[in-house]
């Protein structure tokens, strides 16, 4: 917006008049030139009482007539406010001479004092300008104000739902339903001025192209199936080339939006911004398993970490904690849970390297139907997560469990107790996510699993402010990190991450 500065612009604080062309300065002003001075009034005739900017395609607006010829004023300046008069522009607007303003000025006025919601705004509209007077003692300069008038103004804007928007696609096989886990919300307030919603979802195994479309929440029917597809954001028409961003059409005008997998990922975080119709997809990448922040007394190794070589070689196993006169330290029993692949084979050992390692020369228990076998290294007969507990004492013992984790403490539903209403959600594939039930109080949360002959605080864990999973393991009772009603904890096992939302 341009901007014009009047000696001290008090709009209506008075008259500003100053004379030019005096040479003899021992004469005062006459009486008579004040007289014309003050006759000289403003009057503006209000041309436009309602704009719509949807359909306006005009480069300017013309707000008004005067009275005034363009050899007495120039230009003039538009000060708006808003309705109550609460707020009013830092900035003031130049007309012309005939009353017209700068469309995209006008537009952006409307947004400085309402935002960009698409609602009929009203704007409180005055003129001022420096009305110049020819007299016979010379030209007489007076700052005048119109009375104030009306103008109500409708930016043009898509829809947005405020309540966001669901991903369909192949990654559940285009059930195109309502899933909560491919929500995608904004971070809040009015939607117009904060446009991006977005959602990280988990790699889905076997897809090397990502096809989805995005489908307003309002859209759907109460049983979760698609009743409009009118609304839908879409690839452009003609657009049919996989990309990570890119423009997208608001009434699902073209193809499916498409990406390609990266086969290091494990999730991707799609955002879309639904007032530039624009798109992007951000790969997360796996990380490497993380070492524990403890002091492990077991490690595993296999075909799938390079039998010990390299950064990643061996993963250490969490202690289970024992309460002794000396303090809290570990014993010989740890655990950890794991994704195995069919056919997978790994052994243990009591520390990062070789040497007095183990695998079926253990007593093997199989309680959750891995089918382990091997003369001398565990194979993995069925693929899948698995709770798998070690103890590495005079007898050693390997036993297989289903991988159950426990939310417990007054953020579940079980109260302090291990029980079911608290168990997570176990994911069918290596990329998924165990889910808890929804936190039911704002409260510290604590997580654990289930060894028979420990109490849960033994193997207790949470998730940091920073998503790291910390295991309470022979650290000490960790930071208590707080979580709210409603949220869930998601956790990562292949990289010891998760996360609360």
């Amino acid at each position: 917006m341009k901007k014009i500065i009047f000696c001290g612009i008090a709009l209506v604080a008075g008259l500003l008049s100053c004379t030019e062309d005096y040479t003899d300065w021992s004469t005062p002003q006459s009486n008579a030139a004040k007289e014309a001075a003050q006759k000289l009034e403003l009057t503006i005739q209000p041309k436009v009482s309602n704009i719509d900017f949807a359909s306006y395609t005009g480069e300017t607006v013309q707000l008004f007539t005067t009275n005034l010829t363009a050899e007495q004023a120039e230009d003039y300046s538009v000060i708006i406010s808003n309705e109550d008069n609460s707020k009013t522009l830092d900035e003031v607007l130049t007309a012309d001479a005939n009353g017209y303003v700068a469309t995209s000025d006008l537009i952006e006025a409307v947004k400085t004092l309402y935002g960009a919601n698409p609602t009929e705004r009203t704007l409180n509209i005055t003129i001022v300008t420096i009305a110049v007077n020819a007299t016979a003692d010379g030209n007489v300069s007076v700052q005048r104000a119109s009375s104030p008038f009306q103008l109500k103004a409708k930016l043009a804007a898509p829809y947005i739902d405020a309540n966001g928007y669901y991903v369909v696609g192949n990654i559940d096989g285009w059930t195109c339903t309502r899933v909560d886990a491919f929500h995608m919300t904004n971070s809040g307030g009015d939607v117009y001025d904060n446009p991006e919603f977005s959602v990280t979802i988990d790699a889905v195994d076997g897809i090397e192209t990502y096809e989805i479309k995005m489908i307003p929440a309002a859209d759907f029917n109460a049983d979760g199936t698609v009743n409009s597809w009118n609304r839908a954001f879409s690839a452009p028409v003609g657009v049919d080339t996989p990309a990570y961003e890119g423009l997208l059409s608001n009434s699902n005008a073209g193809g499916n939006i498409k990406f390609s997998a990266d086969e290091d990922a494990d999730s991707y975080t799609i955002t879309v911004n639904a007032m530039t119709s624009t798109y992007t997809v951000e790969p997360n990448m796996a990380a490497n398993m993380t070492i524990i922040d403890t002091d492990p007394i077991l490690y595993l190794t296999g075909d799938h970490y390079n039998w010990g070589g390299g950064d990643n070689g061996w993963i250490p196993l969490v202690p289970v904690l024992v309460k002794t006169w000396e303090g809290e330290t570990a014993n010989n029993t740890s655990w950890i849970i794991i994704y195995l692949h069919e056919g997978e084979q790994f052994k243990f050992a009591p520390q990062a390297g070789w040497g007095n390692d183990f695998g079926m020369s253990a007593k093997i228990i199989d309680s959750a139907g891995m089918n382990p076998s091997g003369d001398n290294n565990i194979v993995v007969g069925n693929a899948g997560w698995y709770l798998i507990k070690v103890i590495n004492g005079e007898e050693r013992i390997v036993e297989f469990l289903k991988p159950e984790v426990y939310l417990i403490g007054d953020c579940s539903s079980a109260g302090w107790n291990v029980d079911t209403s608290g168990l997570f959600t176990i994911p069918t594939t290596e990329k998924g996510k165990f889910v808890s039930p929804a936190f039911v109080n704002d409260a510290e949360v604590r997580m654990c699993v289930k060894l028979e002959g420990f109490e849960w605080w033994q193997t207790e864990f949470v998730v940091t402010n920073t998503g790291a999973i910390d295991y309470r393991a022979s650290g000490g009772d960790q930071a208590r990190v707080k979580v709210n009603a409603g949220q869930k904890c998601y956790l990562n096992f292949n990289n010891g991450s998760g996360s609360y939302k």
